[in-house]
């Protein structure tokens, strides 16, 4: 079968980037599939994540992909792209094309391209875009062959104005063979340095802890526009001593394994990796729950802690929970090593090849 994933931009360093190495990746080596990435931007000479050998990449641009979301400047590039997009679709066919997000899906729409052919794929949160936005999304969702989003709630949530929609979740790969084991003092928290990721809500939070815990530390890890900021807040709140920004580390598997446990303060999130990869090393989580992700992924008490939504009082109570009771922290640990799996990336291979057959067969051609 030949599949299309059309992204903006895959040399950029995110979630999404890292789940198609993971899936496009799976689905070339072991399912079969002759895969072709299309990225209509590059931004950097090459991709920060590792695909197989068997898969095509294709630039439709050598632009980087500028610009902030929702700008003029980022809706003068995609207009500019649309011909080109057009023009290489009519060149090439596939059996599905599974447009990356919203601001992909939508240029796929205006593009042309053959919409019984297409998946879009949801990765934020349902309610991520304001009211009129959320009702141009559905109605061009629904000229498409299907819609993928990451969680039960965001499928419901769809499925009240759309019939062609299912959940897939985001895959894991497990490397390690034992979960890890929490004895030291370090807490780690991993994201882009963004407003979504709600660090400056965990440098707040901190705070309190570190006044009650002195000898615990928070480690940062993620580049993003709020660095100089949130260094700022760190300094005004004096906590230069016990929270580091420790930027991009290639070696991430092993922060996770150093720490006691993980902590999430996202605004929102759509699937957020940062869980699946501290649960994988067999560590727990504290999370908010944010719409949507983390209560797909975490079961409250059992291998980690949900916190109500930005309640910052709720989040200290909890990071005290796991600095105090360190056999609860490795009980949740080891429970959150072998509740994960459950994302195994040959499991989530499974259920998409399962949806790609189906749309093909039914597809006419």
């Amino acid at each position: 079968m030949k599949l299309c994933y059309l992204y903006s931009d895959i040399t950029m360093n995110g979630g999404i980037e890292r789940v198609l190495s993971i899936i496009a990746s799976e689905l070339a080596d072991n399912w079969g599939y002759d895969v072709t990435i299309v990225s209509i931007y590059r931004t950097q000479d090459t991709p920060p994540y590792k695909f197989s050998d068997k898969i095509k990449i294709v630039y439709l641009s050598d632009s980087p992909y500028s610009g902030s979301p929702g700008s003029f400047h980022r809706l003068k590039l995609q207009i500019k792209t649309l011909n080109l997009i057009k023009a290489y679709f009519k060149r090439n066919r596939f059996d599905i094309i599974a447009a990356q997000s919203f601001p992909c899906a939508f240029m796929a729409y205006l593009s042309g391209i053959d919409r019984s052919r297409i998946v879009a794929v949801e990765h934020v949160y349902y309610g991520y875009y304001n009211k009129l936005m959320r009702m141009l999304r559905n109605r061009i969702y629904g000229k498409f062959k299907w819609v993928v989003s990451l969680t039960q709630n965001d499928t419901a949530s769809f499925k009240k104005c759309l019939q062609n929609v299912s959940t897939i979740p985001n895959p894991v790969v497990f490397g390690c063979n034992s979960p890890s084991t929490l004895d030291s003092n370090k807490i780690i928290s991993v994201g882009r340095l963004e407003y979504q990721k709600g660090f400056d809500i965990l440098l707040d939070v901190f705070k309190e802890v570190n006044r009650l815990y002195p000898l615990w530390t928070l480690h940062i890890y993620g580049k993003g526009t709020l660095r100089e900021a949130l260094s700022d807040q760190i300094k005004e709140l004096g906590l230069e001593s016990c929270v580091f920004l420790e930027g991009v580390t290639k070696s991430i598997d092993e922060k996770y394994r150093e720490s006691a446990f993980c902590v999430v303060s996202s605004r929102f999130e759509g699937f957020p990796m940062t869980i699946t990869e501290a649960m994988r090393e067999g560590v727990p989580c504290v999370s908010f729950r944010c719409p949507n992700g983390p209560e797909d992924l975490i079961s409250d008490g059992k291998d980690g802690i949900l916190v109500s939504h930005l309640d910052k009082a709720g989040l200290t109570d909890a990071i005290s929970t796991l600095i105090i009771d360190k056999s609860k922290r490795k009980e949740m640990g080891k429970a959150a090593f072998y509740s994960i799996r459950r994302f195994d990336v040959r499991h989530v291979a499974e259920m998409w090849n399962d949806l790609y057959v189906d749309l093909v067969n039914t597809t006419s051609v």
